[in-house]
């Protein structure tokens, strides 16, 4: 059997015993099983061991065929990571939003302008402000966060990563006894 048989089987086989009669017997599985798909860090490990044979194949020179489909294998895998990352900032966002309301707080107080910034581009300034905040709520400043400023992102990336993570915190306010 092959190693994507093996892994359908397993997924098809986990997803079997879901059923809300026994969540504690598989609850965990699927946390787990769920973080592997979103955490992407599986994924970018495959994208580092393919980059790793396109580097051989080029020095080979010889391979051209085995090249292309390894140059797709890798394209298929840097578009689809933005998009895990994307994810795991909406999930993280959301987890210190409800979590740290002091945090939530501080960072809709400055929404206009940390949008402003993501706007404009303007990395660190948005990191700095979002740090600032962590810090002096004493909150551990999310990986993510990190992993979004870098420079391998363009900035498209970059404005969406932040706009997914600040869609959590963001709140709007009505006015007492009154709908608006």
């Amino acid at each position: 059997m092959s190693i994507y048989e093996n892994i359908t089987k397993q997924l098809d086989e986990l997803h079997e015993k879901i059923r809300p009669d026994n969540i504690d017997e598989w609850l965990e599985d699927v946390r787990k099983t769920m973080n592997i798909f979103l955490a992407g860090e599986k994924i970018s490990h495959f994208r580092k061991t393919l980059e790793s044979i396109e580097y051989d194949l080029k020095k080979d020179g010889s391979k051209n065929e085995q090249l292309k489909k390894i140059y797709g294998l890798i394209n298929s895998l840097k578009t689809a990571e933005p998009d895990f990352l994307i994810e795991r900032l909406r999930n993280s966002g959301w987890s210190i939003a409800r979590n740290e309301t002091g945090l939530q707080e501080a960072i809709n107080k400055e929404a206009l302008r940390l949008l402003e910034q993501t706007r404009l581009g303007k990395r660190d300034n948005v990191i700095g402000m979002l740090m600032r905040d962590f810090t002096t709520k004493k909150v551990k400043f999310p990986i993510e966060l990190v992993e979004a400023s870098k420079q391998k992102h363009d900035v498209n990336h970059f404005r969406a990563f932040i706009y997914a993570f600040l869609s959590n915190f963001t709140t709007e306010k009505t006015k007492e006894g009154g709908n608006e």
